[in-house]
């Protein structure tokens, strides 16, 4: 599937210079037919370079009011990742994350509890990605490099399951063509009240809006809104691809008085 052209969307739109805002009439309804092209272009993103590092700025509304984060992720392929997550607003106002995959063998940091934790990475069944029995939909993705689980740099990077199984069980729309932050031409969906494991925006006037990079299939914005308010807006502010990374963006570093478990 790496050698896919970037698909067109839904005839000829307009540039718009930023994602479209909450409330703006989108290009027009499409099914997932229309849109399995993008999805498949998409779940090769990984296979489009050899390194990676990329930044995500992740905006949230919460009861305390807004909370930022920033979401740094180093990949070298075969099998090495660092993700850092911490507040933007720096370290003094909240602890952080480090997880280091490496050798098969995953390695997490909470600065909060001062906790290194290390253990292997968690294997898939057998032939669960290759059965020919199985339909695609029932096919486990492999990465060729593993990122946390469920997190937004996986999302990002990874954006095969995002696609299957979000994006694909809502209505879609497409939305155009934008510029990212880091400058790059993606292509917006909108999807509307996908399926959520979270009660509180499972409900109807819940949607997404999603950017994908039309050169690598990379996901570059992602956005949530309830009704017209917007909720969450993470987006990749700098990318970088195919740059040498040396081993030491993979080893974790910690103080002489962590507590390491298992």
């Amino acid at each position: 599937m790496s050698e896919l052209p970037v698909p067109a969307l839904a005839g000829p739109v307009p540039a718009i210079a930023g994602p479209v805002p909450a409330g703006s009439t989108v290009a027009r309804r499409v099914d997932v037919g229309e849109v399995t092209p993008l999805f498949r272009f998409m779940r090769d993103a990984e296979q489009r370079f050899e390194t990676l590092r990329m930044t995500i700025v992740d905006r949230r509304l919460s009861a305390s009011g807004d909370l930022v984060e920033r979401v740094n992720v180093w990949v070298r392929h075969p099998g090495a990742s660092r993700v850092v997550v911490g507040r933007a607003d720096g370290p003094a106002r909240g602890g952080y994350h480090v997880w280091v995959v490496r050798d098969e063998t995953v390695t997490h940091y909470d600065a909060d509890a001062n906790v290194v934790r290390s253990r292997p990475r968690l294997s898939i069944p057998a032939g669960a990605d290759s059965d020919d029995n199985l339909p695609a939909f029932g096919r486990v993705y492999r990465p060729r490099t593993a990122l946390p689980a469920g997190s937004l740099a996986d999302t990002f990077v990874h954006p095969h399951g995002f696609c299957r199984n979000v994006l694909a069980s809502g209505d879609l729309s497409t939305a155009g063509i934008a510029t990212s932050a880091d400058g790059r031409e993606m292509a917006l969906v909108r999807c509307d009240h996908p399926r959520s494991a979270t009660i509180l925006v499972d409900r109807p006037d819940h949607w997404l809006l999603v950017g994908a990079d039309r050169a690598t299939g990379l996901i570059l914005l992602l956005e949530e809104h309830v009704r017209e308010e917007l909720t969450r807006r993470a987006e990749v502010t700098a990318l970088a691809l195919d740059e040498p990374i040396g081993d030491e963006a993979f080893v974790l570093h910690a103080s002489a008085d962590v507590r390491r478990l298992y």
